[in-house]
């Protein structure tokens, strides 16, 4: 059996961070494990065509359980499958999420340094911010943070449309203030994605000391007496065991990590026996309190105006290789966006708005022949939970996701609130100008009875999954303070599944975020619960 230090399972936005980090040492030897393959690839590269790895093999492609809140709908839930995980999949926002989220988590979650102040340090250490030079951002970090190289004619009329309807611009949401409308910052570099495999695992992949094996499936966690020891991993040649003599750490996202623990044997003991798998710790939040953001797309027809309607003609393929990652195909549809109040009384946003200068509906597979607009808001503080849950013990069987949405209805009424915001933008200053009309929900559907209906039948998701595997108070959740799964000596979980609540906005830079620390808390650089000896000064106040 190989042995090694670490063995991180996953190579996705948590999983290449710690990869870098805990190889960093020569003398630690550390396996990265990825059960999909290689990221070089066209579709991967090029930001505009992230939706085209949909329901491919660079593609999870898992689907939820019957929804009877989204009249039993399956969702299809996208997870990126190559190195780099899903920051090779996703749209490339960059996007921290408000302050009183981490707060929240330090002060009523149980998750004892993680409030903004601590965790501020850590997104500034990976941050290459391109464009904001301030003591929010980070310079010479590995990831990448720049402004779009290309934007439609539709993105400064959005603004200004929602400037007219009473709302604030905004050029930072990750800076002092999260509120406001304005463009976003992207993880590009010179017009092409920037994911967390180029920005932290490619450029030390030939460390001695680092292995990396992709199209490896791990089967599951080796135990031996109240401690993680190893895993087992499926390769076509079968299955291979590899020892680890100090971690495992799982970072295999919100999906499979709990599904790794449960067929490693930890999880909710009875539905562990229902598989005829033996129980080596009864840790019954596994697998809980899923969250993910639920999106509306609001589609509208538009005046003959510089769109993405025709970015998939040859030429311009061939501007973007000549240019050098200029022209529309660096678009990562997603161009500008904001974040907005919609319920009254609350102290930061409930919805992130999107504008994308293309028509996106049913996860991008359906189409419109004219030029169009998409207006998408993202219900960012949703209160509903979802479970993850074994279908059987085979490891290559699909996980059962159910993502519970819309139990309460104070979400559905802020989420038809949110539709309107959406049709008054479209209609007003001089984005109210290019619009024709209205493609989704239709003209037709007014009331709230009609947009629930709707909103029913056709949500969508952001492709945020979190929580699974949360941290926090002893009685409540999978893991402590400092990602340890309670109760099982040697074993982490470092991911979007260790969050004890869903973060108002993209997941991908809090993903990496969260692995920053993970890598100073297993390496012992914490001088004490708090992380003070990381952070230098207190860090700016942002709202």
């Amino acid at each position: 059996m190989a042995e090694y230090d670490y063995i991180v399972v996953g190579a996705g936005s948590a999983g290449c961070v710690l990869a870098n980090r805990l190889s960093a040492d020569p003398s630690t030897r550390v396996l990265l494990l990825e059960a999909g393959g290689s990221d070089r690839k066209m579709n991967i590269r090029i930001p505009v065509g992230f939706a085209k790895q949909f329901r491919t093999d660079l593609d999870w492609n898992y689907d939820s359980e019957p929804e009877p809140s989204l009249i039993g709908r399956s969702m299809y839930l996208p997870r990126g499958r190559s190195l780099g995980g899903s920051s090779s999949m996703n749209a490339m926002i960059y996007m921290r999420g408000h302050r009183s989220i981490y707060d929240a988590w330090a002060n009523e979650d149980g998750a004892t340094g993680w409030s903004y102040d601590e965790v501020l340090p850590y997104f500034k250490r990976s941050e290459n911010n391109e464009r904001i030079h301030d003591q929010y951002h980070g310079q010479g970090g590995e990831l990448n943070v720049a402004d779009p190289t290309w934007s439609s004619t539709l993105s400064e009329p959005f603004v200004e449309a929602a400037e007219s309807v009473g709302l604030k611009r905004n050029d930072d949401f990750n800076g002092a203030e999260q509120e406001g409308i304005g463009p976003l910052q992207l993880t590009q570099k010179r017009g092409r994605r920037w994911s967390a495999a180029d920005a932290f695992l490619h450029p030390i992949e030939d460390r001695p000391n680092l292995t990396v094996v992709t199209n490896a499936h791990v089967h599951r966690v080796l135990l031996d007496s109240g401690r993680a020891i190893g895993v087992e991993y499926h390769k076509k040649e079968g299955v291979v065991p590899a020892r680890a003599t100090r971690e495992v750490i799982l970072s295999a996202g919100a999906f499979n990590s709990p599904q790794l623990l449960m067929l490693s044997g930890i999880g909710p003991a009875d539905h562990l026996r229902e598989h005829g798998i033996d129980v080596a710790l009864d840790s019954p939040h596994v697998g809980r309190h899923l969250q993910d953001h639920p999106l509306m797309t609001v589609t509208w027809e538009c005046r003959d105006t510089k769109t993405l309607l025709d970015a998939t003609k040859p030429q311009h393929l061939v501007h973007y290789i000549a240019g050098r990652g200029k022209g529309m195909l660096s678009s990562n549809v997603a161009e500008a966006g904001g974040h907005v109040r919609i319920r009254d009384g609350i102290e930061a946003p409930d919805f992130q708005l999107l504008m994308g200068a293309a028509y996106y509906f049913d996860n991008g597979f359906r189409t419109y022949p004219k030029p169009a607009y998409t207006l998408g808001p993202s219900f960012v503080r949703p209160t509903s939970q979802g479970d993850v849950r074994l279908r059987s013990s085979n490891p290559h069987d699909a996980p059962a996701i159910r993502l519970g949405w819309f139990q309460d209805p104070e979400e559905m009424r802020t989420v038809i609130e949110a539709v309107r915001l959406c049709r008054e933008i479209a209609r007003s200053g001089p984005l109210g100008k290019l619009t024709v009309k209205n493609i989704d929900p239709g003209d037709g559907v007014q009331s709230d009875e009609q947009i629930e209906a709707w909103v029913r039948a056709e949500a969508q998701h952001t492709y945020h999954p979190s929580c699974t595997c949360r941290m926090g108070r002893e009685d409540e959740s999978v893991l402590d303070p400092e990602l340890r799964v309670r109760g099982m000596e040697g074993l982490r979980v470092v991911d979007c599944s260790s969050m004890p609540r869903i973060t108002s906005g993209n997941t991908n830079a809090p993903a990496i975020m969260i692995a920053e620390r993970a890598a100073d808390l297993i390496l012992g650089r914490l001088s004490d619960e708090r992380g003070s000896a990381q952070t230098s000064g207190q860090p700016p106040v942002a709202a």
